[in-house]
């Protein structure tokens, strides 16, 4: 961990006018030390830092407002939906995974769209996330949480039509943050905040399951 410290400074300073009179001594007391962000929180917008932490609360009220009539399709997404599911161990393996949105929210209440692909990779020692079909396309990169059970992603979504995507950080409305957890064997949640004036609204979450060779 980088810590910094604000050292003890003393200013002389020589009164005008006054060649033979008394000087002026200003002490700088020491402060606090600071400690500077790591890991995903070095990356992270402050907005993504928080609603990445409030992520929890959030899907707890989505839930909550539910229509009635959509309360057994909740009920049949479980664990996906519960957001007291995550596991240890959240690794993900590189390779291709079948990834299934399901958004909460709306007059609807929950709705389940077919799979797409998605593909994890190793880039110079890191890992990165690609959405490769479908509408919505994510990619970036992946980081260790400090608590052990989730993994942060930081990207961008790509428009279908586009060839690539701006870095993180760089436009803000392109920018997406999501959290990843092993929810059983062989299946996470990767639950996405978007920066798109809907996270009140709408709550998107994919569901990963690694494509078993020769499964299509």
């Amino acid at each position: 961990m980088r810590w910094f410290l604000v050292g003890v400074a003393t200013l002389s300073v020589v009164l005008a006018g006054c060649t033979t009179g008394p000087k002026a001594v200003v002490t700088v007391a020491a402060g606090a030390p600071v400690e500077q962000p790591t890991g995903w929180r070095a990356t992270a917008t402050a907005d993504d830092q928080a609603r990445i932490e409030g992520l929890g609360d959030r899907m707890q009220r989505m839930l909550a407002a539910v229509p009635a009539g959509a309360r057994a399709r909740v009920a049949a997404e479980r664990p996906l939906l519960d957001p007291k599911s995550g596991l240890d161990a959240p690794a993900l393996s590189p390779g291709s995974y079948q990834c299934r949105l399901v958004r909460v929210g709306g007059r609807r209440g929950v709705v389940s769209y077919k799979s797409d692909f998605c593909y994890i990779a190793m880039v110079d020692g890191k890992q990165s996330f690609t959405k490769q079909t479908g509408t919505q396309l994510p990619g970036g990169w992946l980081f260790d949480d400090d608590n052990g059970k989730r993994l942060i992603f930081l990207g961008t979504l790509r428009p279908q039509q586009a060839p690539s995507a701006p870095p993180y950080g760089q436009v803000r409305q392109r920018d997406v943050a999501a959290v990843i957890e092993r929810i059983a064997p062989f299946r996470w949640r990767m639950a996405l905040v978007k920066n798109d004036g809907q996270s009140d609204q709408m709550l998107d979450i994919y569901e990963l399951i690694p494509v078993v060779n020769g499964s299509s």
